[in-house]
């Protein structure tokens, strides 16, 4: 690598050519199927109850508004669009409160009277009020890339479809909704990156730039960084889509791919301010900071593999993208870095056995490196560091307890719908419908029967019945008793096939599939994750207790939202364990120490509790994205801990414990300083994402890392020097008594 550094600038300059050719087939999707994994049977029966009864996100709806929408010239309307519609790819049926009525008497009825009947029976589960209609379009593809074209020739439809005065249409639905967030993830990867880059710069320029001899060389770290954007080129290859939890990962990776180069290059530059040559301090940085760089990197990849425990397909992305821009980073440090410093530096070693020349290197540097705010801040915290370390340990305790306080009493965000843009338009129209029809929660019962006959439809109206006069959450029930009540009631089994047969397919599909299955709705206002365990887990014990003898299983949006909470629940808590087993076993596979092993994680599980007692304070709520952040927290943090365990030790060799204490946290503390915050400029630029749930987990982030770099400048040299004092007393015991027994 020394001898051939323009080799290896040509190598890496190719790898980056193929990977921007590569990056063009980068897709980008949203989908319920990215937050379950793949075996779980909530999200397994949801998908199974969505075929059967042809309900589910992947259709489309369209808001009709107006003064009257049951007006006949409306209705019209309604009807000359559907014709429309269904000239587009992919659309299959379409229900509208018009088509339902055509399908009945094969017009619309010209007596008023006969045509606001037939909506009465028919159609009323589309007619919120006077004022508002829904039409649904049922998509028959569920390929997430074909959304933007179907998404975009339903908006092109409606806008050249003639409708009357005063009426509003709105499209918005599953295809809708994933096109305009495949839109936001696309502006929102721009925006945050761009973001990330500055304040890298920033950053920089105002922390790294006093570690260098030449201003220009500061932002070197920044350049390897952005071409670990490599792995956005990979993507395509390895088969992983940017949605919107994998989209932060480049941002990110950004402010962490600095911290190994920042390590390395300051310490090219300390060894070069003592009058080596380049070639030796290019060797001798690698060699001294190699150790703990690869460390830093094994634990931060650990901590974003943990992700995978989840099962969660997009956060097992996340972690996996992250994970292998760390590992580009590191190898980027290890060849590209040292190439470039040493082909940059070369000038200032032609004179290599003149030590007059190296003597007036060294004047220059020591000159331009005097004392500035952030060596005052650190030798402040060094000192205090070194004076106080018990007082450092029991607040460290107070902070634990406190942290595990918050832990147990931070709130779930179990609607996935609250993790996407809120201002999209999309949303903004499932948020009106929601108003429009009190925004209730509905939970469906699916249940087998041998025969679909008037026993059966009734046993299911008494179960409902039942399961609403029981439950204080439940507030009403809809089911096949409900739409043929509106007919004229529930006939004998002679007379149910002639009934049913002149009820709108459209109406009655959602209430029975095939022969042997039917749904019982039930609506709920239950908001929270405890309410709708309670009530799901209530539900089946009314049906076991009722005493339904076939199988059945309750499904709906409102159990989605339940398992959200589950998964984020049991994720954290595997992937915590996960990475705190990976990382023990890892440093102590390295240092064949006990001590060396666990001081590290105890700075960084104080930073855990510091972020749970954060999120409690501000109200902050758990998403499926936050789960991931005590793995992340373990696997960044550590890095400061380790950088500081190993240079401490270095001095030790040398030093009293104060003394080394001090030196470390000096001379190490600048280069930790500024891989600290530039992985929190990485993190912060998250705040800039239109996504809620990537802005909280950018600011928890932010906070986590700037509380792991204080720690790890104070509770791990503080707890070192308690460690090297227990053992020195225990040693001094054992010497007077082998000694007072001889």
């Amino acid at each position: 690598m020394q001898k051939h550094p323009g080799l290896i600038l040509v190598a890496i300059g190719i790898i980056l050519l193929l990977a921007t050719l590569s990056s063009q087939n980068v897709r980008f999707e949203y989908g319920h199927e990215s937050m379950f994994p793949k075996d779980n049977i909530i999200y397994k029966q949801n998908e199974l109850y969505t075929k059967d009864f042809g309900v589910g996100s992947e259709n489309a709806f369209i808001f009709i508004k107006g003064t009257d929408v049951l007006d006949r010239e409306v209705l019209g309307y309604m009807l000359r669009l559907s014709n429309n519609l269904k000239k587009i790819d992919y659309v299959g049926e379409i229900v509208s409160p018009a088509s339902i009525v055509v399908s009945v008497y094969g017009e619309l009825p010209k007596d008023e009277a006969v045509l606001n009947r037939a909506l009465e029976m028919y159609a009323k589960d589309m007619i919120p009020k006077r004022t508002f209609a829904l039409m649904m379009v049922q998509i028959t593809t569920t390929d997430s890339i074909k959304y933007k074209k179907i998404a975009e020739q339903i908006v092109r439809t409606i806008e050249f479809t003639p409708k009357p005065p005063d009426v509003i249409v709105q499209p918005t639905g599953g295809p809708v909704l994933s096109y305009q967030i495949q839109q936001a993830i696309k502006s929102g990867l721009g925006i945050t990156t761009s973001a990330s880059i500055v304040l890298m710069i920033l950053i920089l320029f105002v922390v790294f730039s006093g570690a260098v001899r030449r201003k220009v060389m500061a932002f070197m770290p920044l350049v390897l960084s952005i071409f670990t954007v490599i792995v956005f080129g990979l993507s395509p290859l390895i088969g992983i889509p940017m949605t919107e939890v994998t989209n932060a990962f480049m941002p990110v990776l950004i402010g962490l791919a600095i911290e190994h180069a920042a390590q390395l290059q300051n310490r090219f530059e300390e060894e070069r301010r003592e009058g080596r040559s380049v070639d030796e301090a290019v060797r001798i940085s690698i060699v001294s900071t190699g150790l703990a760089i690869a460390l830093a990197m094994l634990t931060t990849v650990i901590g974003f593999l943990s992700s995978l425990f989840s099962g969660v397909p997009a956060l097992g992305w996340f972690g996996i993208l992250s994970a292998i821009g760390l590992v580009i980073a590191f190898g980027l440090t290890l060849t590209f870095l040292p190439s470039v410093l040493k082909l940059v530096d070369k000038n200032f070693d032609r004179d290599r056995g003149d030590e007059s020349e190296n003597k007036k290197i060294k004047t220059k540097i020591k000159k331009e490196g005097e004392i500035g705010i952030l060596e005052k801040t650190l030798s402040l915290i060094s000192g205090i560091t070194a004076e106080y370390p018990k007082t450092i340990l029991v607040v460290t305790v107070i902070v634990l307890v406190v942290g595990g306080y918050a832990y147990t009493n931070v709130k779930l965000e179990t609607n996935f719908r609250n993790y996407v843009p809120q201002d999209l338009p999309a949303i903004v129209l499932f948020k009106e419908l929601e108003r429009v029809v009190g925004g209730q929660y509905t939970y469906t019962i699916v249940l087998k029967t041998d025969e679909i006959d008037s026993a059966t439809i009734k046993k299911v109206d008494e179960l409902g019945k039942y399961i609403t006069q029981r439950e204080e959450y439940v507030d009403s029930y809809e089911s096949l008793a409900t739409l043929l009540k509106r007919s004229g009631g529930i006939p004998d089994d002679s007379r149910l096939s002639e009934v049913l047969s002149r009820i709108p397919e459209e109406s009655k599909r959602k209430y029975i599939s095939g022969n042997s299955w039917v749904a019982l709705y039930l609506k709920a206002h239950t908001k929270d994750f405890v309410k709708q365990k309670e009530l799901y887990s209530s539900l089946k014990e009314d049906v076991e207790f009722f005493g339904w003898k076939d199988s059945y299983y309750i499904t709906g949006q409102a159990t989605l939202y339940m398992e959200i909470g589950n998964i984020i629940l049991s994720s954290q808590t595997i992937i915590t364990l996960g990475a705190y087993v990976l990382v023990v076993l890892l440093l102590f596979g390295v240092y064949r120490s006990i001590s060396k092993a666990v001081v590290p994680l105890l700075a960084i599980t104080t930073v855990i509790a510091i972020v749970n007692i954060f999120m409690l304070s501000l109200g902050m709520k758990q998403t499926m994205v936050s789960v991931t952040m005590n793995s992340i927290i373990l696997g960044l943090g550590i890095d400061f801990s380790i950088h500081v365990l190993e240079r401490y030790f270095e001095e030790r060799s040398r030093f009293m414990p104060i003394e080394a204490v001090k030196r470390t946290v000096e001379r190490t503390g600048k280069a930790i300083t500024t891989s600290a915050l530039t992985m929190a400029g990485g993190f912060g630029a998250l705040l800039l994402s239109p996504f809620p749930m990537m802005r909280d987990f950018g600011f928890l982030a932010l906070v986590a890392i700037l509380f792991s770099l204080f720690a790890a400048l104070t509770v791990v040299p503080a707890f070192l020097m308690i460690t090297e004092k227990l053992r020195v007393d225990i040693n001094l015991k054992e010497n007077k008594i082998f000694v007072s027994s001889e």
